[in-house]
C-alpha cells in the first residue's frame, strides 16, 4: 500500500462499490466511514483506544447515516484494498495522531467491514 493512508484506499473502494451497485454516499460519507474502518484497524493493531474508535464511529453515523456496504461486496473490497494478497502493509492512525505502519490480514480486514456494517 506504499505511502498512501489506508483510509484513502478504503474511501475509494467504498465509493466505487456503492456506485457499482447504483448507490451513492452523501458528500463526505465514504471518507467518514473509511476513517471508521481505518480506526478499527488502528484499535486492533496500533493502540488506538476504544473511546477514540467509538468517537469516530458515532460521528460518522450521526453525520452521514449508516455505512453503505453489503456483505456481498466483501470479496471485491478485500481484493481492491489488500492488492489481492492475504496480508498488506497499511498506514493507520495512531493514538497520538501520527501514522502507524502495520500489516493488515485479510481476516482482520473482513472483521473491520463487519464492524462498519454493525456501526
Amino acid at each position: 500500500m506504499d505511502h498512501k493512508e489506508f483510509s484513502s484506499v478504503l474511501q475509494q473502494a467504498f465509493s466505487r462499490a456503492a456506485s457499482e451497485h447504483g448507490l451513492q454516499y452523501p458528500e463526505g460519507g465514504a471518507e467518514a466511514w473509511a476513517t471508521v474502518g481505518a480506526s478499527y484497524l488502528a484499535f486492533a493493531l496500533c493502540g488506538l483506544s476504544s473511546a477514540q474508535l467509538r468517537q469516530v464511529q458515532y460521528s460518522a453515523r450521526e453525520q452521514f447515516g449508516p455505512v453503505i456496504l453489503d456483505c456481498k461486496w466483501y470479496d471485491s473490497l478485500k481484493t481492491e484494498c489488500l492488492n489481492n494478497q492475504e496480508l498488506a502493509d497499511a498506514l493507520l492512525p495512531g493514538p497520538d495522531g501520527s501514522l502507524c505502519r502495520c500489516s493488515v490480514s485479510a481476516d482482520l480486514f473482513l472483521e473491520m467491514l463487519d464492524f462498519c456494517r454493525e456501526g
